[in-house]
């Protein structure tokens, strides 16, 4: 999967992206350096910023048109060509960015409320923050979104 950096008017298709199980680096409020240095690591620059065209000779760089989150999403997966997006569809922590390991249930039955341990079988934790994730009716929804929105 391809990793990213995506600048500061980027942040709900930096989320997006995490959720197809892309790595991405959001900065919100990054200087040139901090920039550069991602780049530098071989991540791609997702960024709405026409005139960072300039930044092309640094690295790849993407100019994200829209300013729908969703049709962004569109935009990157086809312009960059990206494939095989069910793969890793959820393995990434949607917060901080880094990987997500299954737990067993009773590893999370005091961290997360008796409803969901009671109707979830499969969990997974944020190796970095610790926050836990569960195959919820959110999930659900997101797959179905994802559908409309690289339907073609």
């Amino acid at each position: 999967m391809q990793r990213f950096v995506a600048d500061r008017m980027l942040g709900k298709l930096a989320k997006w992206l995490r959720v197809l199980g892309c790595d991405v680096v959001y900065l919100k409020g990054a200087a040139e350096e901090e920039i550069l240095e991602k780049l530098q690591e071989g991540r791609t620059l997702l960024t709405r910023n026409r005139r960072a065209r300039s930044w092309q000779g640094k690295g790849r760089v993407f100019v994200v048109k829209d300013n729908d989150p969703k049709i962004q999403l569109r935009e990157v997966v086809k312009g960059l060509g990206l494939r095989d997006l069910d793969r890793a569809i959820f393995s990434r922590c949607l917060s901080c960015n880094h990987s997500l390991d299954k737990v067993g249930r009773e590893e999370v039955r005091q961290e997360v409320p008796e409803y969901i341990y009671q109707t979830q079988k499969e969990f997974h934790r944020c190796n970095n923050c610790g926050r836990i994730y569960w195959p919820g009716s959110h999930a659900v929804r997101m797959r179905q979104q994802l559908r409309e929105i690289l339907k073609d």
